[in-house]
């Protein structure tokens, strides 16, 4: 039988534990004053004051347990780029309050406030055939009813519908202390005087690869950061690297496997991602198919993380990776990684 309090035997368990409640504690706080969950968590992602794994439970036990917003989950049907229009229609919308959870498959759950510009721009796009949820919850109990009639227009709104009933929506903003919760809803853990951390123990006192990058193509524009919207993406945009060999062969692929290697090596705390024909690429194997990728194509490429470094000289190893020139960056001993970056 699982122990359900088996993490708070220990000290560190019991800390994390007691550190989450706090912090859950005061979002619930907040957003009793009328603030957007989205923006909250923004803020405390930029401040590394949330981990990553957290926002899942967090949603759920405010969003959902807590607050009963009403919910909608599907997966876009194409991919969602072009925010302008949605984010504009909206800003109008003052009388329900808006949580989009956007399910990355790399970069895990972002939440987003559909109202805020800044969210989308640090978004940048949502992928068709991945999950969204929508969450929404009257301003005031009066317009409970509104809620079903809002998911569906949102709905519409992202897979490109015409509103017809979006009027329904705007009005006067209730105040920020007349958000509703329901009735029923149990209270939160009272933790204005909680019990204190354990504290810490004292700690103990106690007295090849090739040598360097081949010759390049001219250098491609230095990618731009990732957008300051939030702390929410992660990702830089993608780019793109054009094949020039005649084929892009199983030397090729070997080429790019070993660039991404040794880019990874690195900078473990970052990922890249490729994608060909519009489809993300789980093994850089399968672009090795005769004839599947030729001369002229595009292979796209992103990189998601902290602290981008290298994007451009990973743009340029991959785009002579994608040339005759491969053969570079085969050369290797085994067992080691080159040392590009």
């Amino acid at each position: 039988m699982i122990n359900d309090y088996l993490s708070l035997s220990t000290r560190a368990g019991f800390n994390k534990s007691l550190a989450h409640f706090r912090m859950v504690t005061d979002i619930v706080r907040q957003m009793n004053q009328g603030e957007n969950l989205a923006d909250i968590i923004d803020a405390l992602e930029k401040e590394k004051g949330v981990e990553k794994s957290q926002i899942g439970p967090i949603l759920n036990a405010v969003v959902i347990d807590r607050m009963g917003y009403a919910s909608r989950s599907f997966n876009l049907p194409a991919n969602l780029q072009d925010f302008g229009a949605v984010c504009s229609e909206l800003q109008k919308w003052t009388r329900v309050d808006i949580v989009i959870a956007y399910h990355h498959p790399q970069l895990g759950i972002s939440l987003i406030n559909p109202k805020s510009q800044a969210h989308w721009e640090a978004i940048r796009e949502i992928s068709g055939d991945e999950l969204v949820v929508l969450y929404v919850k009257a301003r005031d109990n009066a317009d409970k009813a509104l809620e079903p009639a809002a998911l569906n227009a949102l709905h519409g709104l992202l897979i490109g519908r015409e509103v017809k009933d979006a009027a329904l929506f705007v009005g006067a903003a209730a105040p920020r202390s007349a958000v509703a919760t329901p009735a029923a809803a149990p209270p939160p853990p009272r933790l204005a005087t909680p019990v204190a951390a354990m504290p810490a123990p004292p700690r103990p006192t106690s007295s090849p690869a090739p040598s360097g990058a081949p010759a390049a193509a001219a250098a491609p524009e230095a990618p731009a950061p990732a957008a300051a919207g939030g702390g929410k993406a992660r990702m830089t945009p993608k780019y793109s690297v054009q094949v020039s060999n005649e084929l892009f062969h199983n030397g090729n692929v070997e080429a790019w496997k070993n660039i991404v290697e040794s880019y990874k090596t690195k900078y473990p705390g970052l990922e890249v991602h490729i994608f060909h024909d519009g489809q993300k690429v789980n093994n850089i194997n399968s672009l090795f198919k005769w004839g599947k990728v030729k001369h002229g194509d595009v292979i796209v490429f992103s990189v998601s993380g902290e602290d981008f470094k290298g994007v451009a000289k990973l743009q340029r190893y991959l785009f002579e990776g994608a040339s005759i020139r491969f053969e570079h960056y085969l050369k290797k001993d085994v067992n080691k990684v080159l040392n590009l970056f």
